[in-house]
């Protein structure tokens, strides 16, 4: 495939290379922000205020010490969902709190609970 270039402008294969590069850049910043915001430490820093007893669930939920809140600091009741089921993924940074999410090891992919397969 030919290049052109035209007037002075990027060539086609250096636009895609630059997207690409924009692109990567782009996950890893989302990926940090992830750490920045909730860190290690921040639900020591910031302890939950809302009290859940464990005892209060009701199957098929399951209580959870660290699910609900920002950056998932307090306790929630959850259920939990098997390989196929719909879900969806959310933001533990913006404090959103699913109310049910895959069993472990599974993954929302693509609105739906999938085993993912470890690769090695």
């Amino acid at each position: 495939m030919k290049e052109k270039t035209l007037h002075g402008k990027f060539q086609t294969k250096d636009k895609m290379k630059a997207v690409l590069i924009l692109a990567i850049v782009a996950c890893a910043v989302a990926l940090a922000y992830g750490d920045l915001v909730c860190g290690s430490s921040y639900c020591k820093q910031n302890p939950c205020s809302t009290k859940l007893p464990s005892s209060s669930c009701s199957p098929p939920a399951t209580f959870r010490a660290q699910h609900a809140g920002k950056c998932a600091c307090c306790p929630a009741c959850v259920t939990l969902l098997s390989e196929g089921a719909a879900c969806k993924t959310y933001s533990k940074e913006l404090g959103e709190t699913p109310s049910a999410i895959c069993k472990e090891p599974l993954k929302c992919l693509t609105g739906v609970c999938t085993k993912v397969t470890p690769r090695g």
